[in-house]
């Protein structure tokens, strides 16, 4: 990319945080140089910020320094921060070009879609970076999109199913959240849309590649000018790229412990970085893998008045015949990575369902909200590489419930073909030739048209 200067644009979720920076990497590597910009207290907040020549930090302030970007989910987050983030962003910018390295491209998440005016007005290309499916981004086109390239009426009847191009049926309630007209960040997806029909060559980078979601992708292509370049995540043979919120002071004792247990025979419990489960659900969760036999690794964040609960779980988990370890928080990529895992009991996010397919692992899904049930639903309808956990009336997996799915996703050997298969699509998309390998030339060549 000639040194091509771009700054990716990021909250510091860590669901936000870990695909942009994997996405910085892509970047590097092809020869551009790449700044990461979030907010002063987001990246405050980072624990651990990888080092990778051509890769450097910087924030901006969107009026709250102090506190994390938690704010996201208050009311009228959304409007400070592009009213303030909006100006001191433009600042960075200026800042940057008066001290010699201009920005030569932007590029930015979802939730801010105020980036894309800051660079309009200062005369710079942008690409919005949608980090989640191609399959979510469908619903997201079908909702907003006319044939005209104008705004649909988005209202979805919530006792039908929703046919979208690519897609098996959807119920309303595997809709992404994000989409649906009563949920509070919807008019911030529809702000997207509305500032990409405004732009007059629209770029989107989608998290996922072609081998996986063709289908959802092609009927996008009608619309958008796509790229699909994941997965944006390390092979195994690849030193991690770490990046957390999260203090991972267990590193040591969970490697040593995985490297003990025989190839695919461990469990891997994690609800990403948000989810809060219960203290029924954890209850059933554990009494669920002690009793199916498998050793397992669980990732339990401590939160204040949970920690005494964390604390009794770690001792009854470590009881079961050794069988047990609970942590407070790992390198997902590494431990998916590692031989032993068999099987990850998930949230199913979007970035842990693309993990689990690069490390060939099968998936337990347990959604709880945003795009999770339809990551889920594809999953077990369409790739075939998990099965869900049905919750009761209260929303709760049961023990039983557990147990079941485990033995089919450990024991199943269409699952385990599958898993197979996804991960080998997944390896050939980023190879010299392969689809998201070439989708990103084509993106340099789309940044020196438009340059």
């Amino acid at each position: 990319m000639d040194h091509h200067h771009f700054l990716l644009v990021s909250l510091s979720f860590q669901s936000h945080i870990n695909p942009t920076l994997r996405l910085a990497t892509k970047l590097i590597r092809a020869g551009a140089r790449v700044s990461f910009a979030t907010t002063v207290s987001g990246l405050n907040n980072l624990k651990t910020r990888p080092s990778l020549p051509g890769l450097s930090y910087d924030c901006f302030s969107d009026g709250n320094d102090t506190e994390p970007d938690a704010n996201v989910r208050k009311p009228g987050y959304v409007q400070e921060i592009e009213l303030i983030g909006s100006i001191n962003l433009k600042n960075l910018l200026l800042s940057k070009a008066k001290q010699g390295e201009k920005v030569d491209f932007l590029i930015y998440g979802m939730c801010i879609p105020w980036v894309a005016k800051v660079a309009r007005e200062l005369h710079l290309p942008s690409a919005f970076f949608f980090f989640q499916s191609a399959a979510s981004f469908s619903v997201v086109v079908y909702q907003f999109f006319k044939g005209d390239g104008g705004m649909v009426n988005s209202d979805i009847d919530p006792n039908g199913l929703l046919q979208i191009p690519g897609l098996p049926l959807l119920r309303h309630g595997e809709i992404p959240q994000f989409l649906r007209p009563t949920e509070a960040s919807f008019p911030v997806f529809r702000e997207h849309i509305e500032t990409l029909e405004k732009h007059p060559n629209p770029c989107i980078l989608l998290n996922t590649f072609d081998g996986l979601e063709e289908e959802s992708i092609k009927p996008i292509r009608d619309h958008i000018n796509i790229f699909s370049v994941a997965p944006l995540i390390p092979g195994e043979t690849e030193e991690p790229f770490i990046c957390d919120i999260f203090q991972d002071s267990d590193r040591e004792t969970y490697l040593r412990w995985l490297d003990s247990k025989p190839a695919k025979s461990v469990i891997y419990v994690s609800f990403g970085s948000i989810v809060e489960l219960g203290k029924k659900q954890k209850e059933e969760i554990l009494e669920g893998l002690i009793e199916a036999g498998y050793p397992f690794l669980w990732v339990i964040r401590n939160h204040g008045e949970d920690d005494e609960v964390a604390k009794s779980y770690r001792a009854e988990a470590a009881t079961a015949d050794g069988n047990g370890l609970i942590v407070r928080w790992c390198s997902q990529v590494e431990v998916l990575n590692h031989f032993a895992i068999g099987c990850f009991v998930s949230h199913c996010g979007w970035n842990s369902i693309s993990e689990s397919m690069v490390g060939g692992v099968a998936v337990v899904g347990c959604p709880q909200f945003s795009d999770q049930m339809m990551n889920m639903k594809m999953v077990e309808e369409v790739w075939g590489n998990g099965v869900k956990a049905v919750a009761d009336g209260d929303g709760v997996v049961g023990r039983e419930g557990i147990k079941r799915c485990l033995k089919v996703a450990m024991e199943s050997e269409e699952i385990k073909r599958n898993c197979e298969r996804l991960k080998a699509i997944a390896m050939e998309a980023v190879v010299d030739g392969g689809s998201s390998h070439t989708n990103l030339k084509r993106l340099f060549e789309s940044f020196k048209c438009n340059s």
